[in-house]
């Protein structure tokens, strides 16, 4: 016997065998094999939830989509970047960055600022507070540039001069001469006004020689050099920092030429131990601005320290290890020496 059914819109037929439903006999065992018949053509949906659920109601034909629609990004390896945020590619680099602090020796503080957008990133040392060595020479050079512009003093082409060499090769008789000349303890409240905010004398009387500050100090005179100070001083300095000599051609030196970057490097001896510090800035207009400082503890000399900070600079500005620097420190002549 064979029953149609409908399902869907496809008409179905199942064939009834004769010889089970003659075993039934009769009217009863007819009727009893037409219901098991038209059961078959139901769906089965063996274990799932959805056999309990009544027959759902007629639904109106679905919309198309969009052409574009607007859909959630995909998170799974992608990167999302807000308007205060580093680049993905700068993102990435920040994580190199990090894996390779994890394995140098001695103490060593990052601070990096994208000039364009405001993100900042600083490593756990960013705030802690380093021998300045040469670095606070910049910072002299910028007060006394405020200084002339508000006509508080009048700096002679003798004072260009030493700010020339000071910028070309950290020339400490050079910052000597400006220190004794224009400087003395009342720098410190000056320089407040860079963002040079934890700065501090270690030494009595004050002295250019004996101070310390942060990376998140030195970043922030880079930033006050470049946006507060007038053009002209501002490309004057720029163009100095972009041409420094061998001795200062490490730290922030390291972003490659292509980066056009420019740096005041810092660098003491104490003993066993060196300090190698480096400010400066890189990217097309100075977009970004960089201070590393590092305490070596005894770890390494001054061909590590300077190496270390060319690295890091170079994996922040082109993703990959650079070549070491070939500066070499100014002989030591016994005692500590600031440069």
């Amino acid at each position: 016997m064979r029953v149609q059914c409908h399902w869907g819109a496809k008409l179905l037929s199942v064939i009834l065998k004769p010889s089970p439903c003659r075993a039934w006999g009769g009217l009863v065992a007819i009727t009893a094999c037409v219901l098991l018949a038209v059961a078959a053509c139901g769906p089965s949906h063996t274990g799932s939830k959805a056999a309990a659920k009544p027959a759902a109601s007629p639904q109106p034909a679905a919309q198309p989509l969009p052409l574009h629609p607007s859909l959630p990004p995909n998170r799974s390896g992608s990167c999302v970047v807000a308007s205060d945020q580093f680049s993905c590619v700068m993102q990435q680099r920040i994580k190199l960055v990090k894996r390779y602090l994890a394995h140098q020796p001695g103490q060593i503080g990052v601070a990096l600022y994208d000039r364009d957008n405001g993100a900042s990133w600083g490593n756990k040392d960013a705030g802690t507070d380093f021998p300045t060595a040469s670095t606070i020479k910049l910072a002299i050079i910028t007060d006394l540039i405020r200084r002339q512009i508000t006509g508080s003093l009048t700096l002679t082409p003798a004072t260009w001069g030493l700010i020339s060499e000071i910028l070309y090769n950290s020339d400490d008789a050079a910052g000597d001469q400006l220190w004794f000349a224009y400087e003395d303890g009342s720098f410190l409240q000056r320089i407040r006004r860079f963002g040079m905010r934890s700065a501090y004398f270690s030494g009595s009387p004050p002295y250019w020689g004996f101070m310390y500050c942060s990376p998140d100090d030195l970043d922030d005179l880079m930033n006050y050099v470049l946006d507060r100070l007038p053009a002209h001083y501002r490309n004057f300095i720029v163009h100095r920092m972009r041409r420094v000599g061998p001795i200062e051609q490490w730290g922030v030196w390291g972003a490659g030429r292509a980066n056009r970057p420019g740096n005041k490097d810092g660098w003491e001896n104490q003993g066993s131990v060196w300090i190698t510090n480096t400010v400066g800035f890189a990217g097309p207009n100075q977009k970004y601005t960089l201070a590393i400082m590092d305490n070596l503890g005894g770890a390494g000399d001054f061909h590590a320290g300077s190496t270390t900070l060319s690295e890091i600079a170079s994996l922040l500005f082109r993703g990959h290890l650079g070549p070491a620097p070939t500066a070499e420190a100014t002989p030591n002549a016994g005692g500590p020496v600031d440069y």
